[in-house]
């Protein structure tokens, strides 16, 4: 028995008429006969009731395989969709990022559109602070998300998400100069309040107190030890403003950063992609995972 021949069953259960139903299964009548012809001398019954002009008349033994054929082609056809979807958009999406930015910012974000895409399995593939570049992406990816625009061959990037850093200080205490807070910072590589106060705004150079190479980390510091301060992006502590643990002031419209996602131009995953390029547009307060 083939799947061809449980549609014929299905479609003549359906409407017992040689010609109507030889149209719909773009067969000639006397073709659907021949095969329905074929299909009975396999099973070794009749089927149906040949009545002349009459047509067809649906016999007993035809209505219990008709019930079988339904479920089967049903099944059958779900299968299929399945597997063209996934031919088509594989369920399998591979994102890499930096630490922070893929937990407080990707995965609330997931977990609010996850619904959205039953079928796709997302894995997250961390990367150092500065270590996300287009060759990562293409060797082990099928996105990445760039702190710098980069273009080449068959890949694309797009503006993600804008950073909003600013000075993140304890609220118990509040110095008159910033040089004057206990300070601590990424490390003495990837020193952020060098980059944004000292460099930038020409603060003094303060005595560090702590270096933790993790984000989080800092503004759990920050929040647990009076007079501490740190410079962070805003995502990072959001967490901790909600709960009056930490205070956020802006250093201003020149303490942004910009990320990107970079994918190939061909990237089967068109509607997640699109759905993830709407990232800064959509709030994931309430979802933050605290």
């Amino acid at each position: 028995m083939e799947i061809d021949h449980l549609k014929i069953i299905r479609v003549l259960m359906a409407d017992p008429n040689l010609s109507r139903a030889a149209e719909r299964l773009h067969l000639t009548q006397s073709g659907l006969s021949k095969r329905l012809q074929a299909i009975e001398r396999e099973l070794g019954c009749d089927l149906f009731e040949r009545r002349g002009p009459k047509g067809l008349r649906v016999l007993p033994q035809a209505l219990e395989l008709g019930q079988v054929a339904g479920r089967m082609l049903s099944a059958w056809e779900t299968a299929v969709k399945r597997v063209q979807r996934e031919a088509s958009e594989p369920p399998h999406f591979v994102l890499v990022g930096p630490p922070l930015f893929l937990r407080e910012v990707v995965l609330p974000w997931w977990t609010l559109n996850s619904q959205k895409y039953p079928e796709i399995r997302l894995e997250v593939q961390v990367a150092s602070l500065q270590g996300v570049s287009l060759d990562t992406v293409a060797t082990d990816a099928d996105a990445g998300i760039l702190e710098h625009k980069e273009e080449l061959g068959d890949f694309v990037c797009k503006p993600l998400f804008v950073e909003e850093w600013g000075v993140v200080r304890n609220p118990s205490v509040q110095k008159t100069e910033l040089k004057d807070y206990l300070w601590g910072t990424y490390s003495p590589s990837v020193n952020l309040v060098d980059t944004w106060l000292v460099q930038r705004q020409k603060m003094p150079p303060p005595v560090y107190r702590f270096y933790w190479e993790d984000m989080t980390a800092i503004a759990v510091w920050v929040a647990s030890t009076p007079g501490a301060a740190s410079v962070l992006p805003h995502h990072a502590i959001r967490w901790l403003e909600k709960k009056k643990r930490v205070v956020f002031e802006p250093l201003g419209v020149d303490a942004t950063k910009k990320l990107y996602l970079a994918f190939k131009r061909n990237n089967p995953h068109k509607k997640l992609i699109h759905e993830f390029l709407q990232l800064q547009n959509v709030d994931i307060t309430e979802h933050e995972l605290r």
